[in-house]
């Protein structure tokens, strides 16, 4: 394929919609793919795939199942319907969040431009 090939090639690949926002996903550390946008309020997170959660709670114990949903706030504040309400940063390596009992990270990924890039770790 001759120089000019290859750059029409790439220019029609960068313009092309397959490659929008919208079609780019993270990659947890755990391995799950995740889509992202952005709001006034901050990130949202949502799970390619249904996941299954173990709560634990004694005899009340308890498996949620479904698509699910990150909230990283602006203000770094996360919340979660499973593991409640935490904390999330992000630094050179990558960005992720803290919950009590779970800590949700994506190695070596930039969050796009948008609220809450001052949430520094």
């Amino acid at each position: 394929m001759s120089s000019i090939a290859r750059t029409a090639l790439a220019a029609i690949l960068t313009a092309s919609p397959a490659l929008a926002q919208e079609d780019v996903f993270y990659v947890s550390g755990a391995g799950d793919d995740y889509r992202i946008s952005a709001n006034a309020n901050g990130y949202l997170l949502t799970c390619r795939y249904p996941k299954a959660r173990f709560v634990e709670a004694g005899a009340n114990s308890r498996v949620v199942r479904g698509i699910e949903t990150f909230y990283f706030g602006k203000a770094c504040d996360a919340a979660h319907e499973v593991f409640g309400n935490g904390r999330w940063g992000w630094a050179n390596g990558g960005f992720g969040a803290e919950f009590g009992g779970l800590t949700l990270m994506f190695p070596r990924q930039e969050l796009p431009d948008g609220p809450g890039l001052t949430c520094r770790w």
